[in-house]
């Protein structure tokens, strides 16, 4: 009897074992897509100041909601991807650092794609240069009417000081440049231009035989050659001595401008011209820092002189987002630390505790 009671039990659970199964839906499964990327290498032209080399540069694979399923050098890419269908985004970068710098040219390629279930995909990625380069070429008249002066090439993203000897070709983001020359304490505006992807330009820096006043370039010589990577071009500037705009505010001569020891002293006033050193940064109610690295792109520490140590003789300037926070901020510009600044602001009597400048609205280097 016992035997057929545990027998009708098992059966029973049995049946409802099936009952159950039949209820749950059991997920599809998906049969994946698979991606198998390759890298094609443009020609190298004349003037390459680095060879590439592709197993060095960094793939990065990132899905649809932003999550980074590859981020490793080109050689420890695997020959292909099992993924889930959807869109992703994958790009391949010489460097990911994207700061001006000499002889450094930034090559790669970024794709959107969008994988179907099952799909295999073979995608090609195009080596191309994606920064823009500048030979400057500084004529031997330019340094003797400027000997005592220094050249500096300022974009978005950084500030690079530029000697009379120098050879070497600057490269930045594509997008607006200024050449800035610093004599006598005073900075002004040489020339701005805007640099494209790919473009590589020599510009050959002279002065006026006359000095005009009324032009600011002169005997303009250009030409361009085209490859399947660049965009080579030539050009020749004669400077008159004018300012061409100073590149991060209105065009003109430098403001007059007060001490910072004056401007401490000058809390409530309001559109003032401040000018002083740079001296550091990541400021907290307490402290700062007067050396690198920096962590916060939202703050300043100004001085009468480069040299000052002493927060208490300082002042706070707040950067909020926008134009002057990216020129000036020591995370992204660590060259602006120990440079000579006039800054357009309001004057408060504390900014994290100390005598303060606010709400900039204009800046000259």
């Amino acid at each position: 009897m016992e035997t057929k009671v545990t027998s009708l039990v098992a059966a029973s659970a049995a049946i409802l074992l099936s009952l159950h199964s039949c209820l749950v839906p059991v997920p599809a499964v998906h049969e994946p897509a698979v991606l198998r990327l390759s890298v094609r290498e443009d020609p190298q032209t004349r003037g390459s100041a680095v060879p590439m080399d592709i197993a060095d540069y960094t793939l990065t694979l990132i899905d649809a909601r932003g999550k980074t399923l590859f981020h490793d050098k080109w050689e420890a890419c695997p020959d292909e991807f099992e993924l889930d269908p959807g869109s992703y985004t994958v790009s391949l970068m010489s460097d990911e650092s994207t700061e001006p710098a000499y002889d450094h040219p930034l090559f790669g390629d970024s794709r959107g794609l969008t994988l179907a279930e099952g799909q295999v995909s073979e995608v090609t990625l195009v080596a191309t240069q994606l920064n823009s380069g500048l030979r400057l070429l500084v004529s031997d008249a330019f340094i003797a009417n400027y000997k005592e002066g220094a050249l500096f090439l300022r974009c978005a993203t950084g500030t690079l000081a530029f000697g009379y000897a120098e050879t070497r070709t600057a490269f930045f983001l594509p997008g607006k440049l200024a050449i800035l020359l610093n004599i006598n304490g005073k900075t002004v505006v040489v020339h701005n231009m805007e640099l494209r992807q790919g473009e590589i330009l020599t510009l050959r820096l002279g002065v006026a035989e006359q000095m005009p006043k009324v032009s600011l370039v002169s005997g303009v010589d250009m030409y361009a050659r085209v490859d399947t990577t660049r965009v080579w071009s030539e050009e020749t500037l004669s400077w008159d001595g004018s300012s061409a705009g100073d590149g991060g505010g209105s065009p003109g001569t430098t403001p007059d401008a007060v001490s910072v020891s004056t401007a401490r002293g000058m809390a409530g006033k309001k559109d003032v011209w401040v000018q002083g050193y740079i001296v550091g940064g990541d400021l907290t109610s307490t402290k700062c820092s007067f050396e690198g690295p920096f962590s916060s792109r939202a703050n300043l520490v100004l001085a009468d002189k480069a040299d000052c140590r002493d927060r208490d003789i300082c002042m706070s300037v707040q950067l909020s987002t926008g134009d002057i926070r990216n020129a000036l901020n020591l995370v992204d510009n660590p060259s602006m630390l120990g440079r000579k600044v006039i800054l357009r602001g309001d004057i408060v009597e504390a900014y994290y505790r100390l005598p303060g400048l606010q709400n900039l609205s204009d800046y000259r280097l």
